[in-house]
This record gives C-alpha cells, structure tokens and sequence, in this order.
C-alpha cells in the first residue's frame, strides 16, 4: 500500500498532506485517549469516563457529542464531508447514517484515534494535514458539509479580509445541489457566559461579550452576526437552539418549537474548569423565552445553511426538534423528534438509541391498547401510534401524530396567573379522582413491583389500574377533544398504586412552579387523599425508578458530581468577601492632650446594613479633646450620613482623604482616619457613613481623575505617631446631609 496511505479497520488515512508534525496537541491526555479507544469497545466509554475523570475525556468520548447531527434526515445515499473532526465524536455518529464519511483533520494523533473508535465501519476517508492543501484537491460534491467547531477558527487558517465569509464561500464549491451545511458554534451573547462560564476558547471571563478584545485568533457571533455573515455569503439559513449547548447537547430547539417554560433545568456543565454563578441561569432563560429574547441568549446555535437552489418536496420530513433521552440504562435510551412535511404536518417520532432499546419502544407501542381499553369511557386517551420496521423487519421507529393544543400543566398554571387558585386546586383534586376511578384491582406489592421501586409494603388499601402509566404528568397531557396521553413511556403489567402516578403528577407540577407555592397548595397533598406516611413511601419510589431507568449508565449530572469544574456562587462569595472586609469594626483614637496612641482606642461593634451601612453611638471620655475614626484598614471609599455631638451636627471634620463630592471621602490609603478636635467629654458621639473597599481596577481612574497618588506609599500624609499631628484636610459636612 502507498506510504501516504494507512488503513485501520475499514478507515481510510490519507497522509499525502500531512506535514511530518501535529502543529497542535493536547499532548498525554490525546495519548491516553488513543490507549483507550485501542484497548476498549465504545459501550465501555462511559464508565472509563467517569473513572478517568477528565473534560477531555468526556468532551472526546461521550456519546453526547453526536446528539447534535443524530437526527437530521441523513440517508444512506448521501455522502458527507466533515471539516475539523478531531477524535471523531461526530464521525462515528455520521458514519452510521451515511454512505460516505470524508473527513479532514489538520491532526494526524487525533486521526489515529477517530480511525480506532471508528475501526468497523468501512465508509470513513480521513485526510490529514492543512485545510487549505485539502481542500483544493476535492473533486467529490457532498449532501452534507459538517463545521462542527469549526467556524470560529477560520482567522486561524485563512488569510482573508474575512475569513469566514471567505470559509464559507469556499464550501459552496463542495455541495452537491440542494446540500446542506451543518454549523454548530457558540453564542457569544450566550446566557451561561452572562451568568459566569469562562469563554470556552480562551478562557477568559466575558471575552467574547467583550468582542475578544486580547487579540486571540478565534471568533464567536451572535445570532444578528451569523445572519449578516450568512446572508453575505450567499446562504438561506434556518436555526436550531441546542440545550444546554452543542457540545453535550439534550434537546435542540427550533423556531418552529421553541423551549417551554421550565425545561432550562441543565445549566452547571462546567467540567473543563470553575465558573462564576452570578444569578439563576435556568429562570433567567425562562424570563427571556416569556419576553421572545431566547434566541439572542441560547447558549449556542446549530445552523443549516444552503442554496437557493435547493427544492424540498412536500413529503419529505424535516426536524423541528429533538430530545435524547440517552443518559439512561441502554435498555431504554431513545430519542423523540418533532418532524414536519411540506404541508406543514407535524409527526412525532420515537427512535431506539440502542439495539437493546427496541424491545422497550415495541412495550410502548403495544401498551397502546390495553391503555386505550382502561380508559374507556373517560376523557383520557392514548395517543394513537404506529410502528416502522426496514425492510429486514427490524424496528426503526415509532409515530404518533403531533397533537396541537394546552397541556394541562400549561392550563393550571394560567388558572395560578389569573389569581384562581382554588380552580387550580380543583382541577388536581378532579384529576385524582378521575384516575381513581379507573384503578379496577386491588394493589399487592408483587415481586416485580419490588424489582423496580424497592419497597415491599405500601400503607393502605391502595387500588391499581390493570396496567398503569406512572408517567401521567400534567405535562403529559394534551387537551384536544378531551385529554390526549401523549407519551406512555412508563406503563407497568404488574400492579402499582395509583395514588403513585397521583402524587407524581403533582409532585412535578409543584417543583416546575417559578415562584412559592400558593396558599390554596397548603395541605395539597392531603386534599387528594395522600397522608404524611404515603409521601414518604412514594417518595422512596420515585427515587428507585430513577435508579432502575439509570440503571448501569452513568449520567452526565452523576459525573458533574465527580469531577465537575468548581461553581463560585456570586452571591454567596460577596458575602463572604464582606466578612473578610469588617467595616462595622471601625477604631475611635481618643486624644486626652499628648495626642493619639494605640494604646488609647477603642474597637466599636457597629451596626451593619446590607448596603454597608454603618452607624454607632458611643460616650467620649470626660478628659478627652480630640478624636479620631479610623473607618477601616483598607483603600476606600465613604459617604458621610451624619455626625451629631449630643445631638448637634458636627459642621467640620479633619480627614487625611480627598472629597470628591458632597460628604463623600476618597482615601489613597490604608489607613484612611476622620479627625474631630475640640470635642467635650462625656457626650454622646452618633455616627453614621457608607462604606465601600476600593480595590486597583477602581482605584486607578479615579486616582487619575483626582489627581492623586496611584500606591499606597504616596499619600502624602505619615501614619500619626504620638504625640505628633498629620496634616490634615478640613471638610465641611453638609447640612442638608446631616
């Protein structure tokens, strides 16, 4: 074989452009990488990803990555070309779709890994070396061009005007007609880098918000950014919203089916380092979704590019959305994707992750009709579903036609909106009793049922329905000419109590409120027939089908307990700075004729407010004639409020500071003091300021635009030794102020 040519399993590398040397690394830990992938299967990668406890082992190897191409329309006819694809992430996932994968990847080290995680499938080219030498050599037209954290780099190896507009124009040349192009790339108005997360290329804090401003070769854009680049270079375009972003993303949005109001609940994926958390990201989201903002904040975008030349048939699907319920036990991983058609009808659409996840998809479509028998008669109903086999007769999926309506979750939050509480409260009260009545048999804990919930007694004469939905959410259900059950994932043969799937629904709808919960809520549990004992049973329950759906997999929110990257909460860290700072300790020197001295202070306990607002009362001493506050140890800055001798404002103070406005102090020093002289002991000195500490980045303009010293040494004013005086400033204290 050619030397240029190396072959892995069915992989292709082609080194015809490789320059003899990776001009990038991430040095042992791609190695390690490559140990793995050689050594180990990919269904072992998630317990290796835990055990390694690496961000570059879960950025490289977690089946996550692929979520975010896994459900475009990509057939086995179409041939693919992915640009940047590193340890092949994407690859594997692209491979299983398409009928040609070619890859390029300016890394020869990372190409050997994608070569090895990727081994058994037979329709993968990788190229390694330089874009630029590559991509002048391609003669293949492709239905699909993939830059998956690709596009931010482009000044990094096009020397261009504009280089992205330039990258762009160049994958023109390289689309079969009516192709498309894959972009997935940060926001740089993203939500999470408001809230605290590092610029993800860089590092730094508000990088890009701030526009880069260091000079790093790699660029992210806002939505308003993109279109202007994509209109530009002669694209349409259409944006999808990965969540929480695309590179382990859950559930990708669209414009055509947009997040619902709740569903921000994946927001600290901090496993690359710490961040900062300045507010609550999740409600945040929520606030700007209610406002029509949530395109602008979407932590990234996921954007299909083409021509205009491309035709779409009214038949043919195209996704709107897609949530992968893939952080479970393999038995039960699966996808739900929102298609729609040219005439604008929407199906739902359920897909096996996993072979071993058929089995559990086929128990849905089967549970349809016992479901639809049970409740007969009532205004619920399962929504109808069908199954799709290949030709070998393997499933592929199941359909369900998409119901357009309000779920009743959406309902009993509008009846809360509206002030009606106690509608809300009736509404569950009915529902309870609704599936009461549909409960036929008696419940007995049978083995089965302690397989799956762990518990072996349940307090009551409790009745089951004969085969019962514990997932009988509110959210789950659609009003269209009566109560549609749009997902019955979770249906059991063997009995459960219904109170169960009751205390579920509510439990749900209680943690999804945004604020406390009503008053009417008092006691909810109670009203629909479920005392202290059951919650705590229930309770035990659901702990245990979140466990038995787990099962062997590891989740991303488990690893984040692992070795997730350090949350530096803001608020709680200001209020720890502030007991570091302790204002409401300020010193009172009392000068009794030979001057101030240490050894004739007093500390006071002041009173603190949460604005740094101090205020004290204390006695003078009957022999003493001048006084001194020394407000802190630190630079900083004060608003005098008021001071009152005996309750007579005091018209002038002595300060070694410089007042920059009415009543309010700068001082360049450590040892900022307020001097009073001619005072008369044994009266009641009240005192009462705002403080601030100033630290460099604050100190220095203001420095500049008072024209004074920039450190700490030149004041001007000497440290008051005994019996000697500084020089002093006077100020005037404002009347109207004090």
């Amino acid at each position: 074989m050619d030397g240029t040519i190396e072959k892995i399993g069915g992989v292709t590398l082609d080194l015809s452009d490789y320059p003899g040397e990776d001009l990038y690394s991430e040095g042992a830990a791609e190695d390690r990488l490559l140990d793995i992938v050689q050594e180990y299967e990919a269904p072992e990668f998630n317990r290796l990803i835990a055990c390694e406890e690496r961000w570059s082992t879960l950025y490289h190897l977690s089946h996550l990555r692929g979520n975010i191409v896994d459900f475009f329309p990509i057939r086995k006819d179409q041939k693919v070309l992915e640009i940047g694809s590193g340890c092949g992430a994407i690859t594997g996932t692209v491979a299983e779709m398409a009928g040609q994968v070619t890859c390029i990847e300016l890394s020869y080290k990372r190409s050997l890994i994608n070569a090895y995680r990727n081994s058994a499938y037979d329709n993968i080219d990788i190229h390694v070396g330089n874009f630029q030498d590559i991509e002048r050599k391609l003669t293949e037209k492709y239905d699909y061009v993939l830059l998956i954290g690709v596009l931010e780099y482009a000044e990094a190896y096009l020397d261009a005007v504009n280089p992205w507009q330039k990258f762009l124009e160049l994958m023109s040349s390289h689309l079969a007609p009516g192709g498309q192009i894959l972009i997935a790339i940060e926001n740089k108005y993203g939500m999470k880098y408001f809230a605290g997360c590092r610029e993800d290329h860089t590092g730094r804090y508000f990088d890009g918000i701030e526009g880069y401003p260091h000079g790093d070769k790699v660029r992210t854009f806002s939505r308003a950014g993109l279109m202007r680049l994509f209109h530009a270079s002669g694209y349409d375009y259409k944006f999808f919203y990965p969540y929480p972003d695309y590179k382990l993303p859950i559930t990708i949005y669209s414009d055509d089916r947009p997040p619902l109001k709740g569903e921000f609940n994946e927001n600290e994926r901090n496993f690359d380092g710490e961040r900062l958390t300045a507010f609550n990201e999740g409600a945040a989201l929520d606030e700007a979704l209610s406002d029509g903002y949530f395109p602008f904040f979407s932590n990234s975008f996921l954007c299909v590019l083409q021509k205009n030349d491309r035709i779409e048939s009214l038949t043919e699907r195209y996704p709107v959305y897609s949530k992968h319920s893939t952080e479970r036990d393999p038995f039960y991983q699966i996808r739900t994707d929102i298609m729609v058609d040219g005439n604008h009808k929407k199906t739902v659409i359920k897909t096996p992750f996993t072979e071993e996840a058929i089995p559990h998809l086929l128990a849905m479509a089967d549970a349809y009709a016992d479901i639809k028998e049970e409740f007969k008669g009532t205004s619920f109903m399962p929504c109808p579903v069908r199954k799709v086999y290949d030709p070998s007769g393997k499933l592929l999926h199941l359909e369900f036609d998409y119901i357009s309506g309000r779920s009743m979750d959406e309902e009993l939050k509008r009846l809360l909106n509206l002030g009606r509480g106690e509608d809300c409260v009736n509404a569950i009260v009915n529902f309870a009793g609704a599936l009461r009545r549909a409960a036929v048999r008696e419940f007995w804990a049978t083995r089965e049922f302690a397989e799956v919930f762990e518990v072996t007694e349940v307090p009551g004469d409790l009745r089951s329905m004969l085969c019962t939905d514990v997932d009988l959410i509110f959210s789950n259900l659609i009003y269209y000419e009566g109560w549609n059950i749009i997902d019955y994932e979770w249906v059991f043969d063997f009995p459960v109590p219904v109170d169960f799937c009751i205390f579920r629904a509510v439990s749900y709808f209680l943690s999804s409120l945004d604020a406390a919960e009503p008053v009417e809520f008092d006691g909810i549990y109670e009203k629909i027939g479920i005392d202290s004992d059951l919650m705590g049973v229930f309770f035990e329950m659901e702990q245990a089908l979140q466990r038995h759906i787990a099962g062997r997999h590891i989740s991303l929110e488990g690893m984040y307990s692992i070795f997730g990257g350090e949350n530096i909460h803001l608020e709680e860290t200001l209020k720890k700075s502030r007991l570091l700072i302790r204002p409401e300790k300020p010193r009172i020197f009392y000068d009794r004729g030979l001057g101030f001295h240490s050894e004739d202070s007093l500390l006071i306990n002041a009173d603190r407010n949460d604005e740094d607002g101090i205020r004290f009362d204390t006695e003078i001493p009957p022999d003493c004639v001048s006084l001194r506050i020394d407000p802190g140890d630190f630079k900083c800055l004060v608003k005098i409020d008021k001071i009152t001798i005996n309750g007579v404002p005091r018209e002038e103070i002595l300060t070694n500071g410089t007042g920059i406005s009415e009543n309010v102090i700068i001082f360049d020093t450590s040892d900022p003091q307020i001097v009073m002289e001619d005072v008369e002991g044994g009266s009641i000195l009240h005192v009462s300021y705002h403080i601030a500490a100033l630290d460099k980045r604050f100190w220095r303009p203001l420095a500049y635009e008072f024209d004074m010293p920039v450190d700490n040494s030149g004041s001007g004013f000497k440290h008051l030794l005994k019996g000697t005086r500084p020089e002093y400033i006077p100020m005037i204290i404002s009347e109207k102020k004090a």
